[in-house]
């Protein structure tokens, strides 16, 4: 088993947070019907992969794409259409400066409790080599908690060890599903593989930590296991956070 330095999983609070939540919020603000100076963009969402609904797709393409725009400090308004479409109204920007940001990629967060066993296939693909690698004898099982769930992800600071750190508040589902898994893996042994919580980034494994207690606020720090991680990989991690996944394709279809 790979030995490593001990990392405990912590709960982070901090103004920032509570800051960015405020900023989030303003997504989904009532804008009125679409007038001159508001940009009106229309995108269709498919490809939507088989483990979610078209109908929880959206809902989850509607939450991040007005996360995005909330993030850039824009007032929006996002609304299913018609069929698989999502309409898109936004003031203060034009319709260039709306569609980098709805359309950029984002960040995929993903956390994974450790439990014996050989990894199966689909995992396999989803993470890479270092499912089977990291843990020989163990697996990773995904815990339901992922990127969608993120309201916001803003720049904080770790004292134990000292240096930046992305402070990531999730939203209620996010939160009571944080709850359990952390009770669940704080309750084995301090230091141990069945105490580990596994954070994904992408395909990367960002953090492998020890969980010292219980998640009860809905937010969390993370900090990465290995490597130099300075403000500015922080202030990266935290915009790819909030640019959030959207599962599926989305298509521009009018501006």
């Amino acid at each position: 088993m790979r030995q490593r330095p001990a990392r405990r999983l912590a709960v982070a609070v901090v103004a920032a947070a509570a800051l960015g939540f405020a900023f989030a919020r303003l997504a989904g603000l009532s804008l009125g019907p679409a007038s001159p100076s508001a940009v009106a963009l229309s995108y269709r969402l498919s490809d939507v992969p088989s483990s979610v609904s078209a109908t929880q797709a959206r809902e989850i393409a509607i939450r991040v794409i007005s996360r995005r725009l909330a993030s850039h400090r824009l007032f929006n308004r996002v609304d299913l259409g018609r069929a698989d479409v999502i309409d898109i109204y936004v003031r203060g920007a034009t319709a260039a400066q709306v569609a980098a940001i709805v359309e950029a990629g984002g960040v995929s967060l993903t956390l994974w409790k450790w439990v014996p066993g050989q990894v199966d296939a689909a995992t396999q693909s989803q993470l890479g080599t270092i499912a089977s690698q990291y843990h020989p004898g163990y697996r990773p099982v995904f815990t339901g908690i992922d990127g969608t769930m993120v309201i916001h992800a803003t720049v904080g600071r770790a004292t134990r060890p000292p240096g930046p750190g992305v402070i990531v508040t999730f939203d209620a589902d996010g939160a009571e599903l944080l709850d359990l898994v952390t009770k669940d893996r704080a309750a084995q042994t301090y230091d141990t593989i069945d105490n580990k919580l596994a954070l994904f980034t992408d395909s990367r494994l960002f953090e492998d930590a020890d969980v010292s207690g219980e998640i009860s606020k809905g937010a969390m720090l993370l900090m990465p296991d290995v490597g130099i991680f300075t403000e500015a990989d922080a202030i990266r991690l935290a915009d790819g956070l909030n640019a959030g996944t959207i599962p599926g394709t989305l298509t521009r279809l009018s501006s």
